[in-house]
């Protein structure tokens, strides 16, 4: 009788070395290091700005959690031993009226830009998209991105100055002694279309660069299948950047619990009357942190508070567009 041979078990898999052993990892590290070794001394500049201007002022987020501290008074952070540690200032957020009407005031303006900026720019990138000539669309494109490099400052006073009754031709011609930018109930209105004249051509570079980098063979496929523009933009253009969608999406959802603090602040310096009924989160904090000082503990529980619950709705928003467009962020 012939002796059956056994297979031979493969134990390659057994014998591997371990992934991530202490002393492996450590000399790759440090042969990473000897080998870019020439572009260390450029990282350490950006090292110690993120240190000195990112990491050490966190240590004032305890401000938040301490009861009795006052800036005005002479009090500092090194000698904060003394007070008490509470979370007081969190629960006062929530008894603060000008913190209601602040967070309704914001919610409603992100809500507007989510609703009405965010596929403008899709849209306007759509078009551009399908002319024939792309030299005019990127004439275009260039044109309406400048706004994006002028300063808040300096749009709302050319906008004030346009509109303005006395001086500006648009406010002479049609609206004769009204300040319509000083007006309580088209604050918002402004707010909208300041965004979209500033913004909407960055916006359109992010997708227009999506758009451009399709396969045109799909489109002639498309084409001899018989579809025409609005069906091709439909199943076949959104589909495509529909990653870039999501992670604009996901961005815009992160940045819910901010209105802009820029241009909200500039606008309301420039009419004065409509500080206190146009208030958002940010001016909120800036005014009782930096104008009136206040109640420090306070702003600094708000900005942590802001903060965290800017955190939750990126991650909401991603589960969100993973649910719903297949895309995540991470």
């Amino acid at each position: 009788m012939k002796n059956k041979q056994t297979p031979m078990k493969d134990n390659s898999f057994k014998t591997s070395p371990k992934l991530g052993e202490k002393n492996g990892y450590w000399k790759t590290q440090g042969r990473r290091l000897v080998k870019h070794r020439r572009i260390l001394p450029f990282l350490i500049p950006a090292a110690l700005f993120t240190l000195i201007f990112s990491y050490i002022p966190m240590l004032g987020v305890s401000f938040a959690f301490k009861d009795g501290f006052n800036l005005m008074r002479g009090d500092v952070m090194w000698n904060m031993s003394h007070f008490g540690w509470t979370f007081k200032n969190f629960i006062n957020i929530f008894y603060s009226d000008k913190f209601l009407k602040a967070l309704g005031n914001t919610l409603l303006i992100n809500v507007l830009k989510l609703a009405i900026c965010f596929p403008l720019s899709i849209i306007l990138a759509l078009q551009l998209a399908e002319l024939k000539n792309q030299g005019l669309a990127k004439l275009v494109l260039i044109i309406v991105c400048i706004p994006n490099f002028l300063s808040w400052v300096i749009v709302i006073s050319i906008w004030n100055g346009v509109l303005h009754p006395d001086t500006g031709f648009i406010g002479k011609l049609f609206f004769p002694g009204r300040v319509i930018m000083g007006e309580d109930n088209l604050f918002k209105i402004f707010v909208i279309l300041l965004n979209i004249w500033k913004g909407i051509g960055w916006g359109s570079i992010i997708y227009y660069a999506a758009i451009t980098s399709i396969d045109k063979s799909y489109y002639e496929a498309a084409t001899i299948d018989g579809a025409n523009k609005l069906q091709k933009a439909w199943k076949l253009t959104i589909p495509a950047i529909m990653p870039t969608i999501a992670l604009m999406l996901v961005m815009q959802f992160s940045g819910m619990m901010a209105a802009g603090f820029e241009q909200i602040y500039t606008m309301m310096r420039a009419n004065p009357n409509l500080e206190d009924t146009q208030i958002t989160i940010d001016t909120y904090i800036y005014d009782i942190s930096v104008v009136h000082r206040t109640d420090i503990p306070f702003a600094t529980a708000l900005g942590v508070f802001n903060g965290l619950v800017a955190l939750l709705l990126m991650v909401a928003g991603n589960k969100i567009t993973t649910k719903t467009l297949h895309r995540s962020l991470w």
